[in-house]
């Protein structure tokens, strides 16, 4: 009998696309990225994402109009951003590996073939489903119940103002304990998976969670189960408002179009299953605001918002966190970290740097409603809600998102 051999098939783009999914999860403010123990590991993140992009470049058998159009495109992003750099006073050392950074990801989004943007999208749910699971594990044995003890104390600089290292407790380096939340008068641990606080784990669950509803022909319910589990254990409210208006659009988008009596029915309820989820997303607005969490997102967006208006169109310098910081209320002493993308941006770089934000996103919804695919429409929406409500301006999977629109 003749031995059959077994022959395994190497695929560089699909090389690279796994590599691109682990790069883009754990540059999301994963706690490695804060610790200086670790700190060459942004550098290392950037090179993996120029090192995949490159390998995936080159892969191509094909080059199309649309990657020429790209390589046009990145050029000229190249040039918008560098001009900014001229009138930019600022002149922080960092910026050069920013705009490396974007151009990348640009030139990326329009080589990726169509199925590899799917499959990335895919891989990227993928891990954050082995995280989720891995973080609702030990936060339920360990955080909450006891029954085991940390492993040890890693340090981080995250909720640092003065560049100081915090102590945070890990388990086996699987899972941080980053925050605590009051809840009836006892310390509640939030799960912050293993990112630098409990609002970024609650934007990769959500990103997760919008992948599996609107970016697949067909959703698993135990996944979506899993991934609003650990929303919820995030204590997020933006996760909270995210979670219940996309399981409000999916069910209008699923029954839309249908003329059983079924779909007449669920039609007509859904108003008042409308008006329920407003009257519930306003209960916990106005139940967060009144806690120190939500003063200090308030004041993040005045004191952001003073500082734009300092200098509304190129903004005061990228990386100036001075700027706002000196706008922020004195009740917040030693608390200066700031929460959301939009007023950094404008802070940073006025309507100047971001406009190509709000460019990707005008184009895509465009496109996205000209061609009725209320799918990704809402997945684009939804996407810009946690963006503005979350602080990832300038991280790799929203960029990704973004130019992955053009």
């Amino acid at each position: 009998m003749q031995e059959r051999k077994l022959t395994i098939r190497f695929s560089a783009p699909m090389a690279a696309v796994y590599l691109l999914a682990v790069t883009f999860v754990f540059e999301m403010r994963s706690v490695w990225t804060a610790m200086p123990r670790y700190s060459r590991i942004n550098d290392l993140l950037l090179l993996a994402l120029v090192g995949a992009t490159v390998v995936y470049v080159f892969s191509r058998k094909q080059y199309t109009k649309h990657f020429i159009n790209g390589i046009i495109t990145t050029a000229v992003l190249c040039a918008y951003l560098f001009i900014y750099y001229f009138y930019d006073e600022y002149k922080a050392e960092s910026f050069p590996k920013m705009v490396l950074r974007i151009c990348t990801i640009c030139l990326l989004c329009f080589a990726l073939r169509e199925e590899h943007k799917q499959k990335l999208y895919e891989v990227m749910e993928q891990i954050i489903i082995v995280i989720s699971i891995v973080s609702l594990s030990f936060w339920l044995v360990g955080s909450i119940l006891g029954i085991i003890q940390p492993s040890g104390v890693e340090y981080t600089i995250w909720s640092s103002t003065d560049g100081s290292e915090v102590p945070i407790n890990t388990y086996y380096h699987l899972y941080f304990e980053t925050q605590y939340q009051r809840f009836f008068d006892t310390m509640f641990v939030r799960n912050s998976a293993i990112f630098t606080e409990a609002p970024m784990s609650s934007f990769m669950f959500c990103f997760a969670f919008l992948v599996e509803l609107f970016k697949k022909k067909q959703y698993n319910l135990k996944v979506c189960i899993l991934l609003l589990v650990s929303i919820v254990t995030c204590i997020s409210t933006t996760g909270y408002v995210v979670a219940i208006i996309a399981i409000f659009m999916k069910y209008i988008i699923t029954n839309s179009g249908k003329n059983t009596v079924s779909s007449v029915i669920k039609l007509t309820i859904a108003p008042l299953v409308l008006i329920a989820i407003v009257l519930v997303m306003e209960y916990v607005l106005e139940s967060k605001l009144q806690t120190t969490s939500g003063s200090l997102r308030m004041d993040d967006f005045v004191a952001g918002f003073k500082a734009w208006m300092l200098h509304p169109i190129m903004g005061n310098g990228y990386g100036n966190s001075n700027s706002y910081v000196y706008m922020m209320s004195t009740f917040r002493i030693d608390r200066k970290g700031f929460s959301n993308s939009l007023m950094q941006i404008l802070a940073y770089g006025g309507v100047y740097l971001l406009a190509p934000y709000v460019g990707s996103f005008g184009l895509g919804s465009y496109r996205y409603i000209k061609k009725a695919d209320w799918n990704n429409l809402v997945f684009i929406c939804l996407f810009m809600f946690m963006f503005i409500f979350t602080i990832t301006s300038f991280q790799m999977l929203p960029l990704f998102v973004f130019f992955a629109l053009l």
